[in-house]
């Protein structure tokens, strides 16, 4: 499946300050560069961007140079996002955009399952290996490959990006590409 930014939306799933302490500094420190990447070329691109948090209350706000990129995020408890009511209403607006790129924390958490219960529903979820991590790599890995073997995408950031364009012509090219070098 190619990428394509007309048929995109990006959710970045609980990326909270207090989770992310709880992972390893260099894999915590990717995700952040990546999911921060991402949105941003999205918003350029004006590719819908949503957020999640899990358990505000307890856990607090999702980082707040993240927030400015999204909608406002929605609190969760569940750690499928497509079983939160709310987030489900709002994918279901979208039915032109099929291509749902997950980035956040954990992979072999809240990113597994919405990705599992997405692709049952019938989306074409993306999951960003670089642009989302956890607290144990191996747990991530494996996740990793089990979502391959449902058949669902995983992909890097760059990747993603560069499947938006499509073309070094595109009228965004120059702006953004910077970002990834």
């Amino acid at each position: 499946m190619r990428i394509e930014a007309q048929q995109s939306l990006i959710l970045t799933i609980d990326m909270q300050d207090r989770l992310l302490g709880a992972i390893p500094e260099t894999e915590r420190n990717q995700a952040i560069q990546n999911v921060t990447r991402l949105l941003a070329a999205a918003a350029a691109l004006e590719i819908p961007r949503l957020a999640t948090f899990q358990y505000a209350k307890g856990l607090g706000p999702i980082r707040a140079d993240l927030q400015s990129f999204c909608a406002p995020p929605l609190d969760k408890t569940v750690f499928s996002c497509w079983r939160h009511a709310p987030l489900r209403n709002l994918l279901e607006t979208e039915q032109s955009r099929r291509q749902i790129i997950l980035t956040g924390v954990e992979t072999h958490i809240c990113v597994l399952q919405t990705a599992l219960d997405l692709h049952s529903a019938g989306w074409k979820p993306v999951v960003v290996a670089d642009a989302c991590a956890s607290r144990d790599d191996a747990n991530a890995q494996s996740a990793l490959l089990r979502l391959r073997q449902a058949g669902i995408t995983v992909a890097v950031a760059e990747s993603v990006f560069y499947e938006w364009l499509g073309d070094a012509a595109h009228p965004q090219f120059r702006s953004l590409a910077p970002a990834w070098r």
